[in-house]
Order: C-alpha cells, then sequence, then structure tokens
C-alpha cells in the first residue's frame, strides 16, 4: 500500500535535503550572528535559511500534506500525512563551526513514520529509508551492529536541557560507562540515531527528544534492522516527544536488565 507513493516522497524528500545540506555550509562559510532563544537554545540565519528551503519546496511537492518544523512550528492543516523537519539539528556544533550537524526529514502517514532522511552535508551521508523498503547510506544497504553484549557496547547519547533530566542522564551515563565500552556524544540527535543503523554506534539512548529530531532517524534504524523503544517503556510514538532507546532488540534487553538493577 502506497509504496509507489512512498518511494517518490522519499525521493523528494532526498533531494531537498541535499540542498538545505549545501545551504547550511554555504552560510557556515561567513559565520552567521548567532541569536538566542534562550539558555541552551539557539539558531542561526542558517538555520532560518534552510527552513524556508525546505518548507517551500515541500509545500510545492505535496501541497496536500502538513508540515511541522522546529522553528516554525505546526501548520494547522488537517492531513493524513504530516512531515516533521528539522532543517538544522545540532545547533550548538554548528555555532561553533564543529562539524557535526545535520538536517532532517520525515513523513508520518497515518500515525506512521513511511519516510525519512538524515544528511549530514559535510560528510556527504545521507541517510535513508521508507517504510518496508530498508535502509540505505548514499544508496547502500546499511544494518545494525550485530552486538549483543553490554560489555562490548559503543553507546551514544545527548544531554537534555532540562537540569532534572541532564543529572538522570548523568547517572545512567554512570552504570553505562561503568558496564559498556565507551560513550561517543555526536550533538545532533539525528545524527546520533542513525549511526546506530550502521552500526557505527551500538545503542543510542535519549532522555526527551522532540519528533523532528527522532521521527525520520527512528525509521531508518528499524529499516536496518534495529528496534527503537522507549527509556520508560511506554509505546513509542513518532510524532510525540518522549525517551529514546535505538539499537538491536537483543541490546534493549540487556540495557533494561542493567538499568533496572542500576549497577
Amino acid at each position: 500500500m502506497h509504496n509507489s507513493h512512498h518511494r517518490e516522497w522519499l525521493a523528494t524528500a532526498a533531494d531537498i535535503a541535499l540542498a538545505a545540506g549545501a545551504l547550511l555550509v554555504e552560510y557556515r562559510q561567513n559565520k552567521n550572528a548567532i541569536h538566542s532563544k534562550g539558555f541552551r537554545n539557539i539558531y542561526t540565519a542558517a538555520d532560518l535559511a534552510a527552513e524556508s528551503l525546505i518548507l517551500g519546496r515541500l509545500r510545492e511537492a505535496f501541497p496536500n500534506h502538513a508540515i511541522t518544523s522546529e522553528e516554525a512550528g505546526a501548520d494547522v492543516l488537517a492531513a493524513n500525512v504530516r512531515w516533521v523537519v528539522d532543517p538544522l539539528d545540532g545547533t550548538t556544533n554548528y555555532s561553533r563551526q564543529n562539524p557535526n550537524f545535520s538536517t532532517t526529514l520525515a513523513a508520518i502517514e497515518d500515525g506512521q513514520v513511511v519516510v525519512g532522511v538524515v544528511y549530514d552535508p559535510l560528510r556527504d551521508h545521507l541517510f535513508a529509508a521508507r517504510r518496508g523498503g530498508g535502509a540505505t547510506l548514499n544508496g547502500k544497504p546499511i544494518y545494525t551492529s550485530k552486538i549483543t553484549g553490554i560489555e562490548d557496547m559503543v553507546f551514544s547519547m545527548e544531554w537534555p536541557r532540562s537540569p532534572a533530566l541532564r543529572e538522570q542522564m548523568w547517572q545512567l551515563a554512570g552504570v553505562l560507562l561503568r558496564n559498556g565500552r565507551t560513550l561517543r556524544t555526536p550533538g545532533s540527535a539525528a545524527m546520533g540515531i542513525a549511526y546506530v543503523s550502521t552500526g557505527w554506534v551500538d545503542l543510542y539512548v535519549a532522555l526527551h527528544l522532540e519528533s523532528w529530531d527522532q521521527a525520520a532517524a527512528t525509521l531508518i534504524v528499524k529499516e536496518a534492522g534495529g528496534c527503537v523503544e522507549t527509556v520508560s517503556g511506554a509505546p513509542w510514538q513518532p510524532d510525540s516527544p518522549d525517551s529514546l532507546i535505538a539499537a538491536n532488540q537483543e541490546l534493549i534487553t540487556a540495557f533494561r536488565k542493567l538499568n533496572q538493577e542500576g549497577q
């Protein structure tokens, strides 16, 4: 069902992500003024320019689809397809010329993520997936890691903004560091989750992510053979903010056991 549609949506989303990525790289050459939206929350002129490009092209390609984007918010169009967009994921990195940032788009149809792309423009990594169609990196099939033991696990995470959640993440990171192999913190949630789909990291965990940070990358992980759940065990919903664990199923089970023990 809808498969031919999804193929076409994915091709369009990939083209848009490439164009937005090129724009972010161009803006990065001339260091723009950084504007603040409050404590630990910044955006740049690049962010807004990339968003404007993405929204314009999505509206042109899919006039009947609704869109939610990080800066612009949600439009009021009631549609059975909604695109969720983060034009620049990793703004803190971007503002400091750190090369870890990405642009990401996903289509949610009737409550399911059906198309997702995450593009890292500096490395030219295009992660892409459509529901039931497998996941690819630059067109080649990708798969999650086969590592099932915590002791071999390279895990990845982000620091939440909320002080209470940050403290909770600090405790969780301690447990994982004592028992696992090592930790990576990319600073772009979409990229961090996408790295699970290639096995570059084994498990990704976050205590709070918005839908636009995670929708595309979670589909890519699932299509690469991985699993996506919430930390609490509540059902994972693509269009509501929540915690996230992404890994292969065995590793998620091992993570839960360890987290319950809190060793």
